[in-house]
């Protein structure tokens, strides 16, 4: 299953914190918005690790669920160079349009 992650951090040094960890598991498609293929156990996981260290009163931190089957249509630049192999690459490549 793929996950979209998505965050809006108010401090630079927990922004970091929650950048690491989330870099770790997923591929950026945004500044703070990563796509990442891992099992619901591994997204709770994800979730506990974010939520201590995040400040729940001044931060956002979204996890949506994508089923495999989901559609994607994103249009614009690449977040990824042509030829690049990874999962989110092979994901959305097939979704990919320029138009608008």
């Amino acid at each position: 299953m793929g996950w979209l992650i998505a965050y809006d951090i108010a401090d630079a040094k927990r922004w970091r914190a929650v950048y690491r960890i989330v870099r770790g598991v997923g591929f950026r498609l945004q500044y703070s918005l990563f796509w990442a293929d891992i099992s619901a156990a591994e997204a709770r996981a994800l979730a506990d690790a974010l939520a201590a260290v995040i400040d729940p009163k001044a931060d956002d931190v979204r996890l949506y669920p994508l089923d495999d089957d989901a559609t994607v249509r994103m249009m614009g630049p690449k977040p990824w160079r042509d030829g690049v192999t990874h999962a989110a690459a092979r994901r959305f490549d097939r979704c990919w349009s320029h138009d608008p």
